[in-house]
């Protein structure tokens, strides 16, 4: 069975470079998903993290890849605890480790993935490709000098 798309070839032609233009343009969309979500939270320059601190702000600094898995499984525990009372004074901002990749290093990242916490000009806390809520809660509860559960 032979099924024409409109009424001559070029008609079944054009449908189909339409089709493949509409499929690509959702799988471009797709990919960049991951990528506008990563710009929700401020960019980190130096600058910021330094007048946040001014201002009295714990600073949670995301060293984040919109390609890494860790990272994507990362961002919505670090949003919900965020969003917790006892959480309120940490600012946010985050490092594209494939844009910022020196200034990671310089903080000393070892990789994507990678949350540090600075208070009063320093580094108060490291944690590397943790994903689970009750050891990310401890861990920024640790650094704010409030006893872990």
């Amino acid at each position: 069975m032979k099924i024409r798309l409109g009424k001559t070839a070029d008609d079944t032609r054009r449908f189909n470079r339409l089709a493949g233009a509409a499929l690509a343009l959702a799988l471009a969309l797709g990919a960049a998903a991951p990528a506008l979500a990563a710009q929700a939270w401020p960019a980190y320059s130096p600058q910021q993290s330094q007048a946040l601190q001014t201002q009295g702000k714990t600073v949670l600094v995301d060293v984040y890849a919109p390609w890494c898995p860790t990272c994507r499984a990362q961002e919505p525990v670090l949003e919900k605890l965020l969003k917790e009372p006892e959480f309120a004074g940490i600012a946010t901002l985050r490092v594209d480790w494939d844009g910022q990749r020196e200034q990671a290093r310089a903080l000393g990242a070892p990789r994507q993935s990678t949350l540090l916490l600075y208070r009063g000009g320093k580094r108060v806390g490291l944690s590397v490709a943790e994903t689970n809520e009750s050891r990310l809660r401890a861990f920024l509860r640790g650094q704010l000098g409030r006893a872990a559960d």
